[in-house]
């Protein structure tokens, strides 16, 4: 199908579902990683209380659980941004790429 559609259209296209991406991850984003934390969290801080010692007091392990619940939000967050950041950049390019060369002033000196 894509292999029918000139350049320009392809264009098109690519710009469309970028900008239908980016619109949805935004939306989305915020619900998309507490959604992620919620099932990576317990996952990774299962496997960190396995690994602390026995005699370790209770709150400190939910302390713990709680400071690694937070990091891992924050680092599927900045995840998210970053992908949001590639795709809008991706657009842009598109958008202002037409295969026209920059213009370019020249001042030229009168004799």
């Amino acid at each position: 199908m894509s292999a029918d559609l000139s350049p320009d259209e392809q264009r098109l296209r690519q710009i469309d579902r970028l900008d239908r991406r980016v619109g949805w991850l935004d939306r989305y984003r915020r619900v998309l990683a507490i959604g992620l934390t919620a099932v990576i969290g317990p996952l990774v801080i299962w496997r960190i209380t396995g690994w602390l010692p026995e005699g370790w007091p209770g709150i400190h392990a939910v302390a713990l659980a709680a400071m690694l619940a937070i990091v891992i939000w924050y680092a599927i967050e900045v995840g998210l941004v970053w992908l949001t950041a590639l795709w809008e950049t991706d657009c842009a390019r598109l958008r202002r790429d037409r295969g026209v060369p920059r213009a370019i002033v020249v001042e030229r000196r009168h004799r």
